[in-house]
């Protein structure tokens, strides 16, 4: 599952967009739109509630899309939005493209909390 989700990051992105700028004309956007992914893609654990709201914080965290984001799968961006300092989280981005992190071993090095060592 985690190959099918590196494949389809800038889909997962461009929902993330799509959530945002709708938030404020469409009350429950993201349920909204959950549902509807569901419905269409057919995979009700990639598109829960929990996961589309995790897309659109990635979108808001990382507002341009880049080629670099593929180096990385879905599961990493959820431990990165989660951080709220944009240079704390740029930094383990950084770290995590860089050796090529699993998801684990970059769940590891944010809880040693590297960046304030540096």
């Amino acid at each position: 599952m985690i190959i099918y989700i590196k494949k389809n990051l800038f889909l997962f992105w461009k929902v993330g967009q799509t959530v945002f700028k709708k938030q404020n004309c469409c009350e429950n956007a993201a349920s909204k739109y959950s549902n509807y992914l569901k419905y269409y893609f057919g995979m009700s654990n990639t598109f829960s509630i929990g996961n589309v709201n995790y897309m659109k914080k990635f979108y808001c965290c990382f507002p341009n899309y880049i080629n670099e984001f593929n180096k990385l799968s879905f599961e990493h961006y959820k431990l990165l939005v989660d951080i709220s300092d944009i240079g704390e989280r740029y930094f383990y981005f950084r770290i995590a493209v860089f050796c090529r992190s699993s998801v684990q071993e970059l769940n590891d090095v944010i809880k040693d909390k590297i960046y304030y060592y540096i």
